[in-house]
């Protein structure tokens, strides 16, 4: 490594090809170079190997113990899971029926207003306002998110609840091309977006049969010697 790093030295020096001969010779200095990289990295793989096929055997020992926890956790959690969201079916029925008396309240407390103003009784007033708040206060109770919860039973562990995750799917080249839109727009999306799109069309570019030229697409040409 000293022997080429001194004769790398004396090339960098050099700053600049300017005749075959040069090229030529710096093109052998290059293959010694890969040679030795090739060589070093032989060395490391095969040093390394015995620690791997240690870590390896450790790791399959290990996984005879955690293996069988990690099936027989995903079961249980299978059996919790299902038992959350039926509390959690039989809580969203119970706030759509608290949401639809509190809608009814808040019906009730407009007509009350309404006989109230035409009355011009201050007492029908005072109750119709009552109302009103008492339909507030309720509707504001039915919109408040309620999630199943599975407390510990000794106390000891943790309490569980349900939560909700989102997966996107999409259907078809028509919804395609309105998530295509939507990312394209998007603060978060839109540099992710095209850094992929820069990558797909690289990678189809490169195809053997691969087209020169896409819609959209400038090609940066860049030149290397292999």
């Amino acid at each position: 490594m000293r022997e080429l790093a001194d004769a790398g030295k004396a090339w960098l020096e050099l700053k600049r090809i300017t005749d075959e001969e040069q090229a030529g010779k710096l093109n052998d200095f290059t293959g010694q170079c890969r040679a030795a990289y090739k060589e070093i990295e032989d060395a490391r793989k095969a040093a390394k190997e015995p620690h791997l096929e240690a870590g390896r055997l450790v790791d399959t020992k290990f996984k005879t113990l955690t293996g069988p926890l990690e099936t027989l956790g995903a079961s249980l959690k299978k059996m919790l899971s299902e038992y959350a969201a039926e509390k959690q079916r039989k809580l969203d029925e119970q706030k759509r029926l608290e949401r639809e008396e509190a809608d009814r309240k808040a019906v009730e407390a407009e007509r009350l207003r309404k006989e109230a103003e035409a009355s011009n009784d201050v007492i029908a007033k005072a109750e119709a306002a009552a109302a009103a708040e008492a339909a507030e206060k309720a509707q504001k109770q039915a919109n408040k998110e309620t999630r199943a919860r599975i407390a510990s039973g000794t106390g000891g562990g943790r309490t569980m609840s349900t939560r909700i995750t989102y997966r996107a799917s999409i259907g078809d080249d028509s919804a395609a091309r309105r998530a295509f839109s939507f990312l394209l727009f998007d603060a978060d999306g839109r540099a992710a977006l095209i850094a992929e799109m820069e990558r797909l069309c690289t990678a189809a570019r490169r195809r053997k049969d691969g087209p020169t030229e896409i819609p959209g697409v400038n090609w940066i040409e860049e030149r290397t010697v292999s």
